[in-house]
């Protein structure tokens, strides 16, 4: 499909040349196929010549999955970090262990490099989050049981973490994204809004709900479906144009 074609399936605000001109510079910056697959999860159908959509309502869609990917990786920075902080600070000082694992390249080579005498802190700080994930694989339970709160199918509930996080970091459309599957409070389902809880269930308590208890990725999340705007000079906080199912809750 062309820009043109594309274009001709979208509906603009007929009192100004903004939103024509903001589809011009998305479908140049962004695709022509990225914006046709968000058409198609918000009911266009290309094959019928009356069926178009306001740009308003794909541009809201846009802006929510931007900021959701911006949170979303945030956190999953954090857990990183929190899993580094727990192995390094445990065998720092004990660092000849049983499960560290090597990778394929010389830098993902954990148990080579701590034998020859890199410290722990070092040789974690340098690897990527896959590499890190494989080091706790073969960790002992009672690490595993300090670290997580949630610890039912945990190997599992990790990878899935991953694959978010190779979603987020590719910059794909999370709303149609094909997820792992994970287990949250007994249920197993690969919604993203699912994956989000998994990701929530494997963050120490404070970045869950933050310290207060009205924080953390629950609120951060749930802020993302609001938009700052100005009535009359005054700025205000007001739902975004979305349908309710592409709505992620974490309440």
């Amino acid at each position: 499909m062309t820009k043109d074609e594309l274009m001709k399936k979208l509906y603009f605000d007929p009192n100004s040349d903004e939103e024509y001109n903001d589809a011009e510079f998305y479908l140049r910056v962004k695709g022509v196929a990225f914006h046709q697959k968000i058409m198609n999860h918000l009911g266009v159908d290309f094959n019928d010549d009356k069926s178009i959509i306001e740009w308003s309502k794909v541009t809201a869609l846009l802006r929510y999955d931007k900021k959701l990917r911006n949170k979303i990786y945030i956190y999953i920075a954090t857990l990183e970090e929190y899993i580094r902080a727990y192995l390094s600070n445990k065998y720092e000082d004990n660092p000849i262990q049983p499960f560290w694992k090597d990778g394929r390249s010389p830098r993902s080579k954990v148990k080579t490099r701590i034998i020859d005498g890199k410290s722990v802190s070092e040789v974690l700080q340098s690897i990527d989050f896959g590499d890190l994930l494989n080091q706790i694989k073969n960790i002992p339970a009672e690490d595993i049981n300090e670290m997580f709160d949630c610890t039912i199918d945990i190997h599992s509930n990790l990878d899935a973490v991953r694959e978010l996080r190779n979603a987020v970091s590719h910059h794909a459309f999370l709303m149609v994204y094909k997820f792992n599957t994970c287990i949250v409070e007994g249920i197993r389902n690969s919604s993203l809004e699912h994956n989000i809880k998994n990701l929530r269930q494997l963050l120490p308590r404070e970045y869950r709900y933050g310290k207060k208890g009205s924080g953390g990725i629950t609120a951060e999340i749930e802020a993302c479906k609001y938009e700052k705007t100005n009535v009359n000079k005054k700025e205000t906080r007001q739902l975004m144009k979305l349908d309710t199912r592409d709505i992620v809750s974490m309440i």
